[in-house]
């Protein structure tokens, strides 16, 4: 029984690899095919011929690898509850009890099995060639990303900077154990820990943080050698493999950061110099390319585009330190990015959760990932001098440290904020005291060809009421092995906009490709406190359905907007579904004159309908699935969503009045 289910999973995933290298090869110009069949040779002579790390150091190691600033900054942000969070993790490491992406490891005393996937407790191949693992379909063992997350080292940068605060010598020989650990269960370009560049810049990064808080206590010379051989295996790898055309996305950024924090901080490499211009090459081109001149980030996630930011500001702050500073053109688009976050911001720090969210991050202050668009914010405030640009709620983190611990900056006022490019208008006014923040998308899918991050949600609005989400985005989920949970959870019903048929507004071609993708556009824009307005359409169905999907979100009086919904062109009557999806711990009820949304203290929306279309509620649907929400990756919960359905012609609407008031 268990061979034929072996088998069977196995056809399933030979049929996923071809269905995924179809979908890819039709995303790839002639040029990216050239590009990949080279890759593909190169691949085959490192699997013969692996270069010799130690030729790789220029001469003596003198200087242990610092990031500049971070050690010093200490002192300043180390709080009682800050140092708490360290020693609660540190705890917890011990006993073996890593959490993340929503998953806690088995509990083992001691080392990590750094191969295991805590899911299906399988353990991921280490001693073959790592591009000879298939990650990206293999039912039996699991979403990759777990054992990936374990392996950026990312939990040992709380820890290190415990050890250095309390001078913590058995803390910091500890750390040192689980680097020792690593190296000896991974040894270059063996095992699944190899095969993606952005998880070896990653854990560059963690590498130079624990290096620069602990380095000059822990490091004996014999690791200090075996730390800079592994960083060179690193280096090598990264520049050898650069992520380009289709896959060019933050992947990319992530490796030119670590290709120049290597030659900025580690000047014993041979290669330091090269690895250095390169980078900044990478990143500055790329931070003109991937976030657009309004300051949206072109993967259309405001966490990758955190996660993007992090990265660039990261470096350009070392640049600055070690009298290599970044052009004004790089700052002012990094100034321009922390705007955008922070017009997509509530009175509480929460941002709506649009596209794709895997809670990557660069410092890391603690396992779970808390407010972290705010902590970039902040950071970016110090660091072009912007002290607006702050969240309006500051929590502790590890990156203050490297940038400094900003102040809170508040927005009591109404703001009225179009981003034409990257295709978002936040409003953000004042009813009775309380912030109303309304985000409606009418921008691109994604990035590049693929669009990998984005989702189907041509249309969709979020609404935030005093600093809570009340109608949000169904979230990420899971990537690899999600299937059709990854297909749920990016696609059109997922979102707070109008479907037809139950048909997605761009066709999903794989968990990462679309094979169609929507296009929107602006009709109408107002920007009066008073009536402010935005009106755009989407083409997504035109093609397949012969209409073209309108919305326009305005103003109808204090504390009520309306939405309406319309088809434009010349099919015949189709079923539509337009729906609500409500945060966790929100309920919806009939009422006499609409639909009532409340929590447990208090009424927060009223949503009344006028038009041709039925309405009901639905929740944890399986078949078809309808009504979840992630709001972690690995997490799911059933939500409650307000559905109305039924069809519409040319030129008909379904108008919804939304209020946030009541009499």
């Amino acid at each position: 029984m268990e061979q034929g289910v072996s088998e069977q999973a196995s056809r399933s995933d030979l049929v996923g690899r071809i269905g995924w290298l179809a979908n890819r090869l039709a995303s790839m110009s002639p040029s990216e095919i050239a590009f990949r069949m080279g890759e593909q040779v190169k691949r085959e002579v490192s699997r013969r011929h692996r270069p010799n790390f130690a030729a790789m150091l220029a001469g003596a190691i003198d200087d242990i690898p610092r990031l500049p600033g971070l050690a010093d900054g200490l002192a300043d942000i180390a709080d009682d509850g800050l140092r708490g969070q360290w020693r609660h993790l540190t705890e917890e490491m011990a006993q073996g009890r890593y959490v993340a992406l929503g998953v806690t490891w088995p509990g083992q005393p001691g080392l990590p099995d750094w191969h295991l996937d805590p899911v299906t407790g399988r353990r991921w191949p280490n001693d073959v060639y790592c591009y000879d693992i298939a990650y990206r379909h293999n039912a039996e063992m699991g979403d990759v990303k777990y054992v990936w997350e374990l392996n950026r080292l990312q939990y040992l940068q709380p820890m290190a900077a415990l050890a250095a605060l309390d001078d913590d010598d058995d803390l910091a020989i500890e750390v040192v154990r689980h680097l020792e650990s690593w190296l000896a269960a991974n040894p270059p370009y063996q095992g699944i820990n190899w095969s993606s560049g952005i998880e070896l810049a990653l854990r560059v990064v963690s590498l130079l943080v624990v290096s620069s808080l602990i380095g000059q206590r822990a490091f004996g010379e014999a690791f200090q050698h075996r730390l800079h051989q592994t960083l060179a295996a690193h280096g090598f790898w990264l520049h050898r493999y650069p992520s380009r055309f289709s896959s060019a996305n933050n992947h990319l950024i992530t490796e030119g950061g670590a290709l120049y924090l290597l030659g900025r901080l580690v000047p014993a490499l041979r290669s330091a110099g090269r690895w250095a211009a390169e980078g900044k090459r990478i990143l500055e081109r790329e931070l003109l390319r991937q976030f657009h001149d309004d300051g949206v980030g072109a993967e259309q996630s405001p966490t990758y585009a955190a996660f993007s930011l992090e990265w660039l500001l990261l470096c350009a702050v070392v640049g600055e330190r070690t009298g290599y500073p970044w052009s004004e053109t790089a700052w002012r688009r990094i100034g321009k990015a922390g705007q955008c976050l922070r017009a997509m911001t509530d009175a509480n720090g929460n941002q709506p959760r649009i596209g794709d969210d895997d809670e990557g991050r660069v410092l890391c202050s603690d396992l779970e990932t808390g407010a972290y668009v705010n902590t970039i914010m902040g950071c970016i405030a110090l660091a072009t001098k912007k002290p607006d640009l702050a969240p309006p709620v500051v929590s502790p983190h590890l990156a203050h440290a490297a940038f400094g611990r900003p102040d809170p900056a508040a927005r009591p006022g109404f703001e009225f904020r179009h981003f034409d490019q990257g295709g978002y208008t936040a409003v953000r006014e004042w009813c009775g005291g309380e912030e109303c923040l309304w985000v409606i998308d009418h921008g691109p899918l994604g990035y590049l060809s693929i669009a990998a991050h984005g989702h189907a949600d041509s249309l969709a609005v979020w609404l935030h009421l005093n600093g809570r989400p009340v109608l949000v985005d169904g979230g990420t989920y899971l990537y690899h092995s999600g299937a059709d949970w990854r297909e749920h959870f990016r696609g059109t019903i997922a979102h707070n906009t109008l479907s037809i048929g139950g048909a997605n507004s761009s066709i999903t071609s794989g968990p990462f490709n679309w094979s169609h993708k929507a296009e929107c556009r602006v009709l109408r824009l107002r920007e009066r406190p008073e009536d402010w307005l935005i009106e755009a359409e989407h083409d997504g169905f035109f093609e397949r359905y012969g209409f073209r999907h309108r919305r326009r979100l305005e103003r109808a009086a204090a504390g009520s907007v309306q939405i309406v919904d319309s088809l434009y062109g010349s099919g015949s009557e189709v079923p539509v579904e337009i729906g609500f999806l409500l945060a966790p711990d929100l309920t919806v009820t009939n009422t006499s004159t609409g639909w009532m949304v409340a929590d447990a203290q208090r009424r927060l929306l009223t949503i009344s309908h006028r038009g041709p279309l039925q309405s009901w509620v639905e929740s944890g649907l399986d078949k078809p699935k309808r009504g979840w929400h992630s709001q972690a990756f690995g997490q799911k919960v059933a939500v409650q969503r307000l559905v109305f359905a039924g069809k519409m012609g040319a030129e008909q609407s379904a108008a919804f009045a939304l209020a946030t008031r009541f009499d």
